[in-house]
């Protein structure tokens, strides 16, 4: 059974192949309530990860608003970059980012020297997942899904997939067939 039909979550209802990696995007600040509950999810995800369908984990902080030039970031995309490419899938298969992702324009500092225009910021998630299938001929892979989502209708009805939703998919799936090594990257 392969990870579409096993999470029954239409936002990632793609044909995958066995090879799929997710990577998990965190705050780097979160209030002391929330640590707890996005270690749970860290757990969680590692546990499908040894006995699942995903192949690989990647938990990793969102990275920096725009590229710096610190060596370790010049070859990650930066967060603008990151939610473009999720905005381009979501728009491709009729959902949006939003709420989770939003992008809000802020006033320019009141003591800012040349410009008085506004900036464009975007504001993620406290957590979110990034579904990937592995493609060994591109570097990162093609992207197939991204939690949370949420689905427009026609009716001008939404539905939002939440990252805890899909997780409790995939683990309540038909274990058989899912025998792998984990390879979770911290």
């Amino acid at each position: 059974m392969s990870v579409d039909n096993v999470a029954g979550v239409p936002a990632v209802d793609v044909s995958f192949s066995d090879d799929v990696r997710v990577d998990c995007y965190v705050r780097t600040s979160l209030p002391g309530a929330l640590v707890e509950t996005v270690s749970d999810v860290v757990r969680r995800l590692e546990r499908i990860c040894e006995h699942g369908p995903l192949t690989e984990c990647r938990i990793s902080q969102w990275p920096r608003e725009h590229h710096t030039t610190v060596a370790d970031d010049e070859h990650s995309p930066a967060r603008d970059e990151l939610v473009t490419e999720f905005e381009r899938w979501a728009d491709r298969r009729g959902y949006t980012l939003e709420p989770a992702f939003r992008r809000e324009e802020t006033p320019p500092p009141p003591l800012s020297i040349g410009s008085d225009e506004p900036e464009e910021r975007i504001r993620v998630p406290i957590l979110a997942l990034a579904l990937y299938e592995n493609d060994h001929e591109m570097e990162h892979g093609t992207l197939r899904g991204v939690i949370p989502c949420t689905k427009r209708s026609a009716t001008g009805e939404q539905r939002t997939y939440s990252v805890d939703e899909w997780l409790s998919a995939v683990e309540t799936r038909d274990e058989s067939g899912f025998d792998r090594t984990p390879n979770v990257v911290k």
